[in-house]
């Protein structure tokens, strides 16, 4: 069974007898057949006919509709299934001894990941700071194999995300960007207002993941679940946030992309000015879709996209193939 991802304006799925064919600017690219799909995710652009719409109800397929943003707008078709892997997502998250492995597993890849963006600028610093706090950050890491309570996991989760964030007025030029420490909303900096609006944009990939791997957002394992409302998309972000969208902020700071300039600075906090966010777009689009020879060859989406499905397919128990338009 496999997933099929309509994300772009360019794309169109027709039918065409028992397969659904997938066009690229008017051109062919994939003909899969429909008991072959399990689920189809779209987004406002692409174009989906009315014909495929039916024989994908037929033959029982679940239909996730996204707005640009990657929120669930809606779903049809698959309502037995949904709520069958929604019972059995519930039931492995409660487990104890699975979810302690799950968070465990969480925070060990945090802190494996920022401790080798650090390990990468560190090589070209003679000073030994970024060494000696990826030190820290390997000790945090075998720490985290060994407690057993979550509370614990999640407190050392937060400690060494300090630590690592202590260490970015060695990455960044000092004379340009003053880095005072982490801070959310409102960001008070350009380096912090540049980070929320990354992290805004890696919420929409994995929003889009999710929605096509059967998990339910609402239900999570290492943020709360009381009254939060997609627990499992701040989860599964944890995962991405050094590997995929420090890196390229950090990338893009330090070879001039921006400037102190492009942010605003008001009462209620720093933002990009609009050129600053299309700017951000062109550069993002390209850093997104480029294969990267650590991922052994996918792109940043690609890497968010399969390990995401392997931890559904994981949950879920199964093996299955992913395709994407």
């Amino acid at each position: 069974m496999c997933v099929i991802y309509l994300l772009s304006e360019k794309t169109r799925a027709e039918k065409d007898h028992g397969r659904l064919l997938l066009r690229m600017d008017g051109e062919k690219k994939e003909s899969i057949p429909l008991v072959d799909i399990d689920h189809v995710v779209v987004e406002r652009r692409a174009q989906l006919t009315m014909p495929v719409l039916y024989a994908l109800l037929e033959h029982e397929v679940q239909i996730s509709y996204l707005d640009g943003h990657g929120n669930l707008l809606g779903t049809l078709g698959g309502e037995q299934v949904s709520i069958q892997r929604i019972l059995q997502q519930k039931k492995y998250f409660s487990d104890p001894d699975k979810q302690l492995k799950m968070v465990q597993e969480l925070v060990q890849t945090k802190i494996m990941r920022q401790r080798e963006l650090l390990l990468s600028y560190g090589r070209t610093h003679k000073e030994g700071i970024l060494a000696a706090a990826s030190d820290d950050l390997g000790v945090y890491m075998s720490k985290a194999r060994q407690l057993k309570e979550l509370d614990e996991l999640r407190g050392l989760e937060g400690l060494a995300s300090r630590k690592y964030f202590r260490a970015f007025p060695d990455i960044l030029d000092r004379n340009l960007w003053h880095w005072q420490g982490r801070n959310r909303r409102p960001a008070v900096d350009p380096v912090n207002a540049l980070l929320n609006f990354g992290y805004a944009f890696l919420e929409r990939e994995v929003r889009r993941v999710i929605a096509g791997s059967g998990l339910d957002c609402r239900i999570g394992f290492f943020h709360s679940n009381n009254g939060r409302k997609d627990s499992l998309v701040y989860d599964l972000m944890e995962l991405f946030r050094a590997k995929v969208t420090d890196r390229l902020v950090l990338k893009l700071l330090n070879y001039g992309a921006f400037s102190p300039e492009d942010f605003v600075v008001e009462d209620h906090g720093c933002r990009m000015n609009d050129a600053a966010r299309k700017v951000w777009l062109t550069h993002y689009e390209k850093y997104m879709e480029k294969p990267v020879q650590e991922y052994a060859g996918q792109t940043p989406r690609e890497k968010i996209r399969s390990e995401i499905l392997f931890f559904a397919d994981r949950v879920f128990q199964r093996k299955e193939n992913k395709r994407v338009s």
